[in-house]
């Protein structure tokens, strides 16, 4: 891009560009023929470092009331020109990116509206009577002021979710807290409350015209913009926010070949869980049967000693001594650990080692993985009591995990997908006994 002759290595101060850009205006006869020299004149002189000269001279120019059309032709110029200039561009959105530093900053005196007296920040006021300007202009020029504003509200959305994320990062080695920024409003609701105000009507004549109506329109539309491109930015977030929960989920969830070779550890378990539920059974019927042959001598020995001091039968002391000592030996003969080999053989510990194999893999099981595992399981079991003790079995693995946040099933979730197993394990049954469905 070429600027206008004489301009190509010579700064411009902010007042000399204005009054170039009022020049170049005024003698081009044809709007587009102005703005590409405009658009010219602002490139070579503000690109490359010197973009916060732009706030000046949209200061020049809003000056004086007869100069303010101009403003809104240098920052029209711009959009005007990008079909055919792309890198105009960036350049307008670096501009943009300037105003919103500075206003966040808050590196320039803030404005004081005339006639309400509230105080806008300087940028708000600058961008803000330039779009008002860009409005007064013509209907036409309605685009330019809502691309502005849409990618002024998406450039600050952007800095203010970096900013968030940062705070949200622990401090770094020396303790240091991230800032907020000086100006906590954001420079789109700045400049939106600054036309807001600028289009009421303060009459001082009896005239009824309001002057301001346009400036009204505009209002109305960039506030519907404002609704739009904040609640698109809110439903992109929440798109993108799900899909990382979702990935993170899925990442999280066992694969496939967990979920295979889980298979084995499951079923045995399950024997293993069977058997267990039978120990204290078994082991209370080993137990009387030891306690019986403890009794049963000194129950047989003690009519013995009786009917021989009665004389009811001939007995010597020898006899009787003997069936003492049998009465009272078989106290200390069958003791438990004499019994122990017939108690019955306790499986805790592989038990415990099977469910935590199993363990691991539920612990990564979403509620439609751990359905599909455990339908498969029903087929290979081939005992009806195992088959009744599955839900059981099931609980009993989830209830051992220990940090049970981390689990990916809910217990609503677990009770249905028990719920919806139990026709599987009924149909399994009747297969096992050989009856119709």
């Amino acid at each position: 891009m070429q600027a206008p002759h004489g301009l190509e290595n010579k700064p411009l101060s902010p007042k000399k560009m204005a009054q170039q850009i009022i020049f170049i205006c005024e003698r081009e006869l044809e709007i587009d023929q102005a703005h590409q020299k405009v658009s010219e004149l602002l490139f070579s002189q503000l690109n490359g470092g010197r973009q916060d000269y732009f706030q000046a001279l949209l200061y020049t120019l809003l000056e004086e009331e007869e100069s303010q059309p101009y403003a809104a032709h240098a920052f029209a110029s711009l959009f005007s020109q990008e079909s055919l200039r792309p890198e105009l561009g960036d350049f307008w959105q670096d501009l943009l990116q300037m105003m919103i530093r500075g206003h966040r900053s808050g590196d320039l005196p803030s404005y004081r509206h005339q006639d309400s007296g509230k105080v806008f920040s300087a940028y708000a006021f600058s961008l803000g009577e330039t779009l008002i300007q860009m409005g007064r202009l013509g209907a036409h020029y309605y685009d330019f002021v809502s691309d502005c504003y849409t990618h002024l509200i998406r450039a600050e959305a952007e800095i203010e979710k970096k900013r968030r994320e940062a705070a949200a990062k622990p401090h770094g080695r020396d303790g240091t807290k991230k800032e907020a920024p000086a100006n906590p409003k954001s420079l789109y609701d700045d400049v939106a409350d600054y036309i807001s105000e600028r289009a009421i009507f303060r009459a001082r004549t009896l005239n009824p015209n309001n002057p301001n109506e346009f400036i009204q329109l505009l209002s109305d539309r960039l506030r519907s913009t404002r609704r739009y491109v904040i609640q698109d930015l809110i439903n992109k977030d929440s798109v993108n926010k799900k899909k990382q929960m979702e990935k993170a989920l899925k990442e999280r969830q066992a694969s496939a070949e967990e979920l295979v070779f889980g298979g084995q550890p499951f079923l045995e378990g399950l024997r293993l869980f069977k058997e267990a539920k039978l120990y204290n059974g078994r082991f209370m019927e080993a137990e009387k049967r030891r306690v019986t042959l403890q009794l049963l001598p000194l129950v047989i020995a003690v009519p013995l000693i009786g009917f021989g001091l009665m004389e009811v039968w001939e007995l010597n002391y020898w006899l009787m001594g003997l069936a003492g000592v049998v009465g009272i030996g078989g106290r200390f003969v069958f003791t438990p650990k004499f019994f122990s080999r017939f108690y019955p053989k306790d499986i805790t510990s592989p038990l415990e080692e099977q469910v935590s194999l199993i363990a691991a893999v539920f612990k990564k099981c979403a509620a439609d993985q751990l359905a599909s595992f455990l339908r498969r399981q029903v087929k290979e079991i081939g005992d009806a009591q195992e088959l009744n003790l599955i839900p059981d079995y099931v609980t009993y693995i989830l209830s051992v995990i220990p940090r049970k946040k981390d689990l990916l099933l809910t217990k609503a979730e677990l009770r249905q997908t028990l719920d919806q197993l139990a026709p599987h394990i009924a149909r399994r049954r009747r297969d096992l006994y050989g009856q119709p469905r």
